[in-house]
């Protein structure tokens, strides 16, 4: 699997500046110095590298996710493993969720484009939403669906819907018409597939990647 990371930053967005990094790695000094890290620990951690990479990696993208989700009133997950090659029907299945799915809408959900790492941007508008308004929010943020994303989201943490509630759209014949849902309630976690005009209450949060410049 990939591990490249694929957040996407806009072009109009001025990056972090070397000076800006240094001073958020003294920080992070300040942390590791504080946990009394021994020679014998620092040695086997540069001896190995590659071996905790990974959750160096976590780490930093946890407290990425954490400083953008403040600023923007979002909840941005990094989901990782996003295996392409799944159906449809895999991709719900392997949820483990309890399913209320129309099976002939759930075959045309989008499978099998874009990166096995994707940086997730959860939003919730608090207040009821239909579906061509829904729409126009998407592409007031940048963002499009990626159910398959989201699905994998959702399979990783299962406990995420009791709180938040989540859904996404697909289009079809050039029409907002598909949508799927996870959501938690009495100790029941369903994913929910249909069709319709759509619409969703206050309590929902809608999920999304930044769309990327062609």
């Amino acid at each position: 699997m990939s591990t490249k990371n694929t957040s996407v930053v806009p072009e109009e967005v001025t990056l972090a500046t070397g000076e800006q990094i240094e001073h958020i790695m003294d920080m992070w000094r300040r942390r590791i110095k504080g946990r009394k890290l021994t020679l014998d620990e620092a040695n086997q951690i540069i001896r190995n590298g590659g071996q905790y990479l990974p959750t160096m990696d976590k780490a930093a993208d946890v407290f990425v996710d954490q400083v953008r989700s403040d600023m923007q009133n979002t909840i941005i997950r990094m989901v990782r493993n996003i295996r392409r090659n799944r159906s449809a029907v895999q991709t719900i299945n392997d949820t483990g969720r309890n399913k209320y799915v129309n099976e002939e809408i759930l075959a045309t959900m989008p499978v099998g484009n874009g990166p096995e790492e994707v940086e997730l941007v959860y939003f919730r508008l608090g207040r009821t939403v239909y579906a061509d308004e829904l729409q126009r929010e998407y592409e007031a943020r940048g963002l499009e669906p990626d159910p398959q994303a989201q699905s994998t989201d959702n399979e990783s943490d299962p406990s995420f819907a009791d709180e938040h509630p989540n859904s996404n759209y697909w289009n079809r014949d050039g029409k907002l018409s598909s949508y799927l849902t996870f959501d938690g309630w009495n100790g029941r976690r369903g994913v929910f597939c249909g069709r319709g005009d759509g619409r969703w209450g206050d309590r929902s949060w809608f999920a999304g990647v930044r769309k990327v410049s062609k």
